[in-house]
């Protein structure tokens, strides 16, 4: 089996309502699928996770490599396209294109087989993956957040997480609003999405430490590791990051110097499913759980899955509960979501597809 072909495929949704956080209110999403095609007739499907400006010609640099090799061989691959140009720009576009085709050659080998994708990496080691629910959207009104935050509850979910950082005097009140709306048994989590200094973050939480937060979720830039020790140190609080870091050598610099107490990182950005793998082994190595970021496509969720099944201790799941995504239309089968689990599928491959009528709902057209 040889690659014939690589493209990117963007996909785009209006948001429903806006969705604000810290740094931006979002009303629209977009996101960059790969296929990859061979001469075999089989395709796989990835998803690489960066400034949709800049995906497809991060995409297109490496086809040429991609074009004739046996999409089995990924760890072959991946090496051939990070040693070229990602090598000397390791974070960014260029590894979230890798990611792309990577995701798609998984998806690729487990379609030939007739197996899904957990079982090429290790085995499935349980039936289900815990889901937290994510994410109640900065709003206004304090009170709504908690009966929001209530109903996803009742739904099932035994964790929740909020983004704040709009306002920060009126955040800690958001943040007993939502403690109040969950019950102490629940677990909250608060994202902050990079947007405060370091005074900022110890202040902030060191004032909601009081609410029992289960993780305190990218305080800082991720450029400020020192700082984010820092805010550990200062606040008691458990540190959640990564979704802004790549590939193993960028984590194993975060633990090494303890700036985290759950890593992060993100399939379709931070190498794909074989450097996630990885990713995965440093962490446990240095006693960190990795719970993925996941908020983009069903094709970023799907892969996401798959490597939960395989890896023990990894976990919970991100899980979109808001409809912001382009998620069950790419499904073989839908997610099947009870009592805040979601049960691992076990169609070949990663379980997604991408029909046309999807596309022409969708899709982007070039420029």
């Amino acid at each position: 089996m040889k690659i014939t072909d690589v493209e990117v495929i963007q996909l785009a949704k209006t948001l429903d309502h806006p969705h604000r956080n810290s740094k931006q209110t979002m009303v629209r999403r977009v996101f960059s699928l790969v296929r990859v095609q061979t001469d075999e007739g089989i395709d796989g499907l990835g998803e690489a996770w960066c400034d949709p400006n800049v995906a497809p010609g991060a995409v297109a640099r490496l086809r040429s490599l991609a074009v004739g090799t046996d999409p089995f061989n990924v760890e072959e691959l991946w090496n051939r396209a990070f040693n070229g140009a990602p090598m000397y720009d390791p974070k960014g576009a260029a590894i979230a294109a890798i990611s792309g085709i990577d995701i798609a050659c998984w998806d690729i080998m487990g379609k030939a087989l007739g197996v899904p994708v957990h079982r090429l990496l290790g085995g499935r080691t349980r039936g289900s993956i815990e889901a937290y629910a994510s994410d109640l959207h900065w709003l206004e009104d304090a009170a709504e957040m908690g009966r929001q935050a209530a109903a996803l509850v009742e739904r099932g979910f035994r964790a929740v997480k909020t983004h704040l950082g709009v306002d920060p005097d009126g955040d800690v009140a958001r943040v007993r609003a939502l403690r109040n709306g969950i019950g102490p048994d629940v677990r909250l989590m608060v994202d902050i999405n990079t947007a405060f200094d370091r005074r900022s973050a110890i202040r902030f939480g060191r004032r909601i430490a009081e609410y029992d937060i289960t993780w305190y979720e990218e305080p800082l830039s991720p450029m400020d590791i020192d700082g984010l020790r820092l805010v550990r140190a200062s606040t008691g609080l458990p540190i959640a990051a990564g979704e802004n870091e790549y590939t193993r050598w960028g984590f194993k610099e975060q633990f090494s110097r303890e700036a985290l107490d759950v890593a992060m990182p993100d399939v379709a950005r931070t190498g794909g499913i074989s450097e996630m793998k990885k990713i995965i082994a440093v962490a446990d190595a240095f006693g960190v759980p990795v719970s993925p970021h996941n908020y983009s496509s069903g094709v970023c969720s799907a892969a996401t899955l798959h490597l939960l099944a395989a890896c023990p201790g990894t976990g919970p799941l991100e899980w979109d509960v808001v409809h912001s995504s382009i998620a069950d239309e790419l499904l073989v089968e839908p997610f099947r979501v009870r009592n805040g689990e979601v049960e691992v599928p076990e169609s070949p491959g990663l379980g997604v597809h991408l029909p046309d009528a999807v596309r022409e709902r969708y899709g982007v057209r070039p420029s």
